[in-house]
């Protein structure tokens, strides 16, 4: 219990620190301000994406997945064609393969890890800069934002104090199916409160049933962060956030949410 108060303290300094100025950049910001925070964002977790390389890492795959997941950002946000940052990620992931002086084998594990990361963090939180920039964008932004931390906060603590069964116990073994529960509960909670307060865009019902399938899409990605750092052998992504490790592991339900509510508001269903 005493880990837990400690992690509680940490993860309460570090939302007054960092929940404040986000608010404020959404609100008084244009889409371009929020995709420069984004561009910062997917910056750092790339970093730390690359760290977490099972075959190694070094320099040059930190500076190539980091480019790549920038250059993800700005061809989707800005013109909406990746086809040809795909191209050249993988051309320049199998290039410094071919280069090192290691085993072939391993530089071509490292080139798709770099693949694997400009996708699966630029190529995710990317999403994040296309909401913001819709008409309502910054209505659909407070709604993804505050779901998904009510269902971190509520998976954290339901499943600290009455987590008994594992989630998926082969890849995050803390993970509960109460605290799993929990977070859905508080995500709806919020989704419901927050359609009278907050976002008036959003009818109460359907931000329940929205906010419940984005929690459950937040429960995945949590999941495959985890198997990540699994197989990183690492306990968090980093540690630049008090209470919560690193980048990776505060937005990783974030970022499987965010394409999802994305698509939910492109097909007219939200």
């Amino acid at each position: 219990m005493a880990d837990v108060e400690v992690m509680h303290r940490q993860r309460v300094l570090s939302a007054l620190l960092l929940v404040p100025p986000f608010l404020l950049l959404v609100h008084f910001g244009s889409p371009l301000h929020f995709a420069l925070l984004v561009s910062l964002v997917i910056g750092l977790a790339a970093w730390e994406f690359s760290r977490l390389c099972p075959a190694g890492t070094d320099p040059g795959l930190s500076l190539l997945t980091v480019l790549g997941g920038l250059a993800w950002h700005a061809a989707l946000a800005l013109t909406g064609g990746v086809a040809g940052v795909a191209a050249a990620v993988v051309g320049a992931a199998l290039l410094r393969a071919t280069l090192l002086r290691a085993e072939f084998r391993v530089g071509l594990l490292q080139a798709a890890w770099i693949v694997l990361g400009t996708l699966y963090v630029g190529g995710l939180l990317s999403f994040a800069s296309l909401l913001r920039a819709l008409p309502e964008g910054r209505q659909v932004i407070y709604y993804l934002a505050f779901t998904t931390w009510a269902g971190d906060i509520g998976a954290f603590y339901v499943g600290s104090r009455y987590g008994r069964r594992p989630l998926a116990a082969r890849i995050s073994p803390k993970k509960t199916v109460e605290g799993a529960l929990g977070g859905m509960i508080a995500t709806m909670l919020v989704a419901i409160g927050g359609s009278v307060w907050i976002w008036p865009r959003f009818l109460w019902a359907p931000a329940a049933v929205v906010g419940l399938l984005l929690a459950s899409v937040g429960i995945l990605g949590d999941l495959c962060e985890s198997a990540v750092k699994r197989a990183a052998g690492a306990k968090d992504s980093g540690a630049l956030i008090p209470g919560h490790g690193g980048v990776l592991d505060r937005l990783d339900s974030l970022m499987f949410a965010g394409p999802v509510l994305y698509a939910l508001v492109r097909i007219g269903w939200v």
